[in-house]
């Protein structure tokens, strides 16, 4: 866990000094650089991490080599195939493979954060903690498409619909689940959230959740080669509600800065973003009863690392305007630029056209339509309305004729009315609310008054959203061994599980990392490798359900060529004796051994639905839990080197002893 609390560590203590104190682009670009390189630098020096580590590994070998076209026989994503290809094509290190990978995973995402976020090192943050950093070491497909929908975050801020579908297409050559972000993104554009349609999402979350299983019965009816899946864990079981916490702190400061200063202010980023923030949080409250669906989040949750930081820079301006005028009223306060921002400042040219033609477009809806000119007046008529004009002021109202034109211009234009409807498209900004025009209202009640702030407000947000970032990072490095999506404890290539390392290591140091480790993929090759042992394997229940690639290749190269294919509903046995395999059963019906001999034991192995045995004398060594239960003997002493069960039936493949 060191190495990730380093990297956490690395962008906060650089955040001061290269982003907040005096900040220009060539600090961003250094603090960019050394956070993301960090980043770079974890990703390419580790071994065994993620929980599909091995299974990169499996399709790369597979894609290499396969002749032609029927690399795009295995079913992954065309882009992504074309890049795996091409890497295999220059070498076949599998090292140099996850380095390239990490290129295109981390480069977008530093280039998004570096020239359009707001807040850089809140963004860096929050990329890390939210686990988006530690996806990248295991969902490498997904990782890659979540960081090209980032650099859509300009394109979706002007609703320029046509380049964030683009962004999406291209996304989907990497991972075929971003196009689910084609619908949210057209509902967040046009459905803006108001006091009517927040209700409503809930509502419609409520029934979805209480209804999810009716429904999804009745898919299964309509699409029958799916019906296997109802069984499976991606749908059976959730996440726990610890979980949607920060997705639900987030949902409730995007909502209060919506229907606040910010969402009058940026209405239009607002309202987007707000929405993609609610989908998110809908998303992950659903997930706590069908984890499978949290894989749809990504493309939203994504978005937050800048929304985040949007509204912190606004709640820090309006704390700035309120320092400064507190000592000189008529204090003029110049705001941190983003670089994007800055680039536009110095190439005005590049970007006038397009502006030219917003402008003329925002004028066109926010403008009222100029009145018809009135036909010219007879020389009668101009002479009629003189002498009216003459009787009046005679008459004493000759306020009407004598009114000074200046009044006339100088009287303050009356609020224009704003006309929107709930699908439409028309964002009208309050300059009021923009931090150098805000005034600032003094409460009577000190404690009010102290509260409402902007110091105070942006402060609180500020606390709220690194304490739960940071929260949510540590919970999940220590709330399992394994971490998020399989990262812990981090291992690098230097050493790797080789047979080189295995060779040099002692039996006492064999037999305690065997029981010290809880990665599947590893523990199949530490058997394989470990000549001294002898590992009796009897399963309870379903065996194979959670297996992925990498799984079923290392449990193919252990030699266990009947379990490769093994059903839902098959029982299972085997022994293993200094790697090679010596005894294998799979059968649908209970199996029995009976008392067979093992390293001079009299041993019986049972298999059933709810039962497994490893009984050796007349103890039963098995820990008797669904998955896959093994017992590792040493062949020298006799002695039981570990007891443990993975949850084969579950993706993550974990182990309990």
């Amino acid at each position: 866990m060191a190495v990730y609390l380093i990297l956490m560590a690395l962008v906060l203590v650089l955040a001061y000094p290269l982003i907040e104190h005096k900040p220009n682009v060539v600090k961003k670009l250094c603090y960019v650089i050394v956070t993301f390189g960090a980043m770079y630098l974890i990703s390419v020096f580790r071994y065994g991490l993620g929980n599909d580590y091995y299974s990169y590994i499996y399709i790369f070998w597979n894609i290499k080599n396969a002749p032609g076209l029927s690399i795009f026989n295995y079913g992954y994503e065309p882009g992504f195939t074309i890049v795996t290809k091409l890497i295999s094509m220059f070498t076949a290190d599998v090292n140099i493979m996850y380095a390239v990978y990490a290129l295109l995973i981390l480069i977008p995402t530093a280039y998004a954060i570096f020239r359009y976020s707001e807040n850089i090192w809140m963004s860096t943050m929050m990329f890390i903690s939210l686990t988006f950093f530690y996806c990248s070491l295991s969902f490498i497909r997904q990782s890659i498409a979540f960081a090209i929908i980032l650099c859509a975050y300009r394109f979706m801020k002007e609703r320029n619909h046509f380049m964030v579908l683009l962004f999406i297409f291209l996304a989907c050559l990497f991972h075929s689940t971003v196009i689910v972000l084609i619908p949210l993104y057209l509902i967040a554009a046009f459905i803006k959230p108001t006091k009517i349609t927040v209700p409503i999402y809930a509502i419609l979350t409520a029934l979805v959740y209480l209804l999810s299983w009716p429904i999804l019965r009745l898919a299964v009816v309509l699409l029958p080669q799916y019906k296997g899946y109802l069984e499976l864990n991606f749908i059976t079981q959730g996440y726990s509600p610890v979980y949607i916490i920060v997705p639900a702190i987030i949902t409730a400061l995007a909502l209060i800065a919506h229907f606040t200063g910010y969402g009058k202010a940026y209405p239009k980023e607002s309202a987007l973003f707000t929405n993609f923030a609610i989908f998110n949080f809908i998303i992950w409250f659903i997930a706590t009863k069908h984890f499978v669906i949290e894989r749809f989040s990504m493309y939203l949750y994504i978005m937050m690392i800048m929304f985040i930081p949007s509204i912190a820079r606004y709640y820090m301006n309006c704390a700035k305007v309120y320092l400064a005028r507190r000592k000189n009223p008529d204090a003029v306060v110049e705001f941190d630029k983003t670089v994007d921002e800055v680039i536009r400042f110095k190439h005005p040219e590049k970007y006038a056209k397009k502006y030219a033609a917003e402008t003329k477009k925002e004028k066109a809806v926010s403008q009222p339509v100029p009145k018809k000119a009135e036909p010219e007046l007879s020389d009668i008529e101009k002479e009629k309305q003189r002498i009216l004009a003459e009787i009046m002021a005679e008459d004493g109202d000759s306020d009407i004729v004598t009114k000074p034109v200046e009044a006339v211009e100088n009287k303050k234009p009356e609020k224009q009315k704003k006309y929107s409807s709930v699908f439409g498209e028309q964002f009208n900004a309050d300059e009021r609310y923009m931090p150098k025009n805000r005034v600032f209202k003094k409460r009577r009640n000190g404690f009010v008054n102290f509260v409402t702030r902007p110091v105070t407000i942006f402060a609180a947000f500020l606390v709220v959203v690194v304490g739960a970032n940071l929260w949510y990072n540590y919970f999940g490095l220590t709330v399992s061994k394994k971490g998020f999506h399989g990262v812990m404890p981090y291992k690098s290539i230097a050493p790797q599980y080789t047979e080189f390392v295995l060779s040099k290591e002692s039996k006492d140091e064999k037999n305690t990392n065997l029981r010290s480790e809880d990665n599947f993929l590893n523990y199949m090759y530490r058997l394989k490798e470990g000549e001294n042992f002898t590992a009796i394997i009897s399963a309870r229940g379903d065996v194979t359900g959670g297996y992925n690639d990498g799984a079923l290749s290392a449990v193919k190269d252990l030699g266990l060529e009947k379990l490769l294919t093994a059903q839902k509903n098959q029982h299972y046995i085997a022994i293993i004796e200094g790697g090679k395999v010596v005894r294998e059963e799979l059968s649908k019906d209970r199996i029995d051994t009976g008392v067979i001999d093992v390293l001079g034991y009299k041993t019986q192995i049972i298999s059933d639905a709810d039962e497994s045995i490893v009984k050796m004398g007349n103890k039963n060594y098995s820990l008797n839990e669904r998955g896959m239960n093994i017992v590792v003997l040493d062949n020298t002493t006799r002695n039981i080197v570990d007891k443990v069960r993975f949850k084969t039936y579950y993706v993550m493949l974990s182990a309990t002893r």
